[in-house]
């Protein structure tokens, strides 16, 4: 009997979250394995440092300057919850749209009742960084093509396709379609609305 893998369900829901909300279609690659061994704490970025910071913790992972701004960008959806991160609020207007408002807001400045991070606002702090938030902040297309390889490649990290039975799936349209696929996108976006909803009536 086959079981669904919670590697594989939480890498789905993310690629079929992204594609629902308005966001680019994610080549997905399943046939992941699950660990019984836990990473240990502090590799993610540590949001009240700079991009020097950035690169440290993203190079260490074979990734880019371009990855690390476009996987930023997944910021305009979702918000920061002060019991997980000490941080509260979205990023965007409307946080469960994926587009390039983040970065847009980010070239804005402050605005109230939005959320920038020191490591949002060090994006504009780098040549580099501050180049590629502007590209995306003017041209959609780019900061989804570039956040669609960056997603991929982050989340194969540790993860051999080659090696996996399993077919890759360029159209995550398939994915939305189908019965599951739909469910779990439901069940991510529902979650989502009615947190805001929740929020707002506070």
């Amino acid at each position: 009997m086959n079981y669904l893998l919670l590697s594989v369900l939480f890498q789905l829901a993310g690629v079929v979250a992204v594609e629902v909300t308005g966001g680019p279609d994610i080549v997905f690659v399943p046939g992941r394995k699950d660990s019984n061994v836990c990473p240990k704490e502090g590799r993610l970025p540590d949001a009240k440092q700079g991009f020097q910071h950035l690169r440290d913790v993203f190079y260490r992972m074979g990734l880019s300057d371009k990855d690390i701004v476009a996987l930023s960008g997944g910021h305009t959806l979702g918000r920061a919850h002060p019991e997980r991160s000490g941080f509260d609020g979205p990023w965007t207007q409307e946080p469960l749209k994926f587009d390039n408002s983040y970065f847009v807001e980010l070239l804005k400045g402050e605005s109230e009742g939005l959320l920038k991070l020191p490591t949002d606002k060090t994006l504009l702090e780098d040549p580099e960084f501050r180049r590629l938030v502007e590209l995306y902040a003017k041209d959609e297309d780019a900061f989804f093509r570039d956040y669609a390889e960056s997603h991929k490649k982050l989340s194969e990290l540790g993860f051999n396709p080659n090696s996996s039975a399993g077919k890759a799936v360029a159209d995550s349209t398939i994915l939305a379609q189908s019965a599951f696929g739909v469910a779990v996108a439901a069940a991510v976006v529902a979650f989502g609305y009615f947190y805001e909803i929740r929020k707002r009536m506070k």
